[in-house]
């Protein structure tokens, strides 16, 4: 029952950095064309690639680490860039209104926050247990 954080931890990061993240690192047009948005020209294309694609794969390869390593820092980064962007996305709902889209969106960085602090709680009472 305690490997479940740091399992689903490290599937949830093997699923961000590899197939989500290079879907906008390589194909920007298929994955922004699924949520209703347009990219016109290199600097949309360009942001897409890099804010999106280069950030999950790095939110994605942290969590790999952390898991791999058992090394609770690495995920507590996780959850908590996890947690600034749902932040962002609330205020988007306040300021823009609620879809759907942005609902699952909510869902999975909350999941992932969830269990990558879970996880990383896990390392540390073991860490503490061993001193």
């Amino acid at each position: 029952m305690q490997k479940i954080p740091r399992f689903l931890a490290g599937l949830l990061g093997a699923f961000l950095a590899l197939p989500f993240a290079l879907q906008w690192l390589f194909t920007p047009e298929a994955a922004a064309g699924t949520l209703g948005i347009s990219l016109d020209g290199a600097a949309a294309l360009s942001h897409m690639r890099g804010d999106t694609g280069g950030a999950f794969f790095a939110v994605g390869s942290l969590a790999c680490i952390g898991v791999f390593r058992r090394e609770p820092g690495y995920l507590e980064a996780v959850a908590f860039i996890m947690v600034s962007i749902v932040a962002g996305r609330l205020l988007g709902i306040g300021l823009d209104g609620f879809h759907p889209q942005v609902g699952v969106a909510i869902a999975v960085e909350s999941v992932t926050a969830l269990v990558t602090f879970l996880a990383a709680r896990q390392f540390r009472s073991e860490a503490g247990a061993a001193a």
